[in-house]
């Protein structure tokens, strides 16, 4: 039995452990109340939820931890210490802007097996002599074909997605006066902290429909600042739609080249836990790639998003991932 410490609620990690278990490769939960989003019902088999850490783990043989041991504080890793007291395998999808290397191997928590989600996360753990193996992390969208770019699309997440400008959404809304074209641009937020004037701009408010959330939109504008595994690039990518983000690895490793924004300049940071290598973009020439995109024949990019799809779906990577699980 394979067991998880999860979110029920459309966040990241919340998205990220459901996909896993409606898969087949996640079968206990050890459920957390998101202290935002609350939680969602009917996200998890009632027989499969627990809610004590003990219970949990008597009823697992491998512990399988997206980014965090505890999702109350990213800190404790005590669950991956109990589990590997127990003779219990323990595996970690590391993300390198959340995961505290430095706290994990304080308390013991090291995981016998490192899965990682992008070639950011591989080259930062590699970095500290663990050994890992990079899978992506598979995508199930519905594809549509994409015609013109008329329809942009961003998701500004809430408040909490803003830290250094994650998703670049004060680099679009800087970029918004210097955009000549008629475009429209869908803009999902989780909050109406956002002071737009543009007649251009619908604003979504709340969270979407988690299966329907790409249908609409030609292109998807997310240059963001800082990430590894992005799975809002992964879906829209997937989805058929173009995607205009950072020029910077990893994305640029995988996504079309042609409507990736130039990095402007690099910044160093820290977080709680590590140093992070900020992408910093320039707003007016955001708005210029934007202005060259609209109206043009997208066609052969979502087809590219179609192959791509079929390339990382769950029929070819989850072998890999039953493989590194089960070995």
């Amino acid at each position: 039995m394979i067991g998880s410490v999860v979110f029920a609620a459309n966040t990241g990690l919340g998205i990220l452990a459901k996909s896993f278990y409606d898969n087949g490769l996640v079968d206990k939960v050890l459920l957390y109340d998101h202290p935002t989003y609350g939680t969602l019902e009917g996200w998890y088999k009632e027989e499969d939820v627990y809610t004590d850490a003990v219970s949990f783990l008597d009823n697992i043989d491998i512990l399988f931890l997206f980014e965090v041991a505890s999702l109350e504080n990213p800190k404790d890793w005590s669950i991956a210490v109990a589990a590997k007291e127990k003779g219990i395998k323990v595996v970690l999808m590391p993300m390198y802007e959340s995961t505290s290397y430095a706290t994990l191997k304080y308390y013991g928590g090291d995981p016998d097996a490192w899965v990682f989600p992008s070639k950011l996360d591989e080259e930062v753990y590699t970095k500290s002599n663990e050994v890992g193996e990079f899978i992506p992390v598979p995508v199930d969208v519905k594809w549509r074909l994409r015609k013109k770019a008329r329809v942009f699309v961003h998701n500004a997440g809430s408040s909490n997605s803003q830290l250094w400008d994650r998703n670049g959404t004060s680099l679009l809304i800087n970029a918004l006066p210097y955009i000549e074209s008629p475009i429209k641009l869908i803009f999902r937020s989780r909050d109406t902290s956002w002071d737009i004037e543009d007649d251009r701009v619908e604003f979504r408010l709340g969270d979407a429909d988690y299966d329907s959330m790409w249908d609409e939109g030609d292109a998807f504008i997310f240059p963001e600042a800082y990430n590894g595994l992005c799975l809002p690039l992964q879906e829209a990518f997937a989805a058929g739609m173009l995607v205009i983000a950072g020029d910077r690895f990893p994305v640029n490793t995988w996504l079309p080249q042609e409507p990736l924004l130039p990095v402007e300049k690099y910044n160093k940071t820290r977080n709680d836990w590590q140093e992070l290598t900020l992408c910093r973009y320039n707003h007016i020439q955001l708005a210029a790639l934007i202005d060259s995109w609209y109206d043009k024949d997208i066609e052969s990019f979502s087809r590219r998003g179609l192959e791509w799809a079929q390339d990382n779906s769950w029929d070819k990577l989850k072998p890999a991932y039953e493989r590194v699980l089960n070995d």
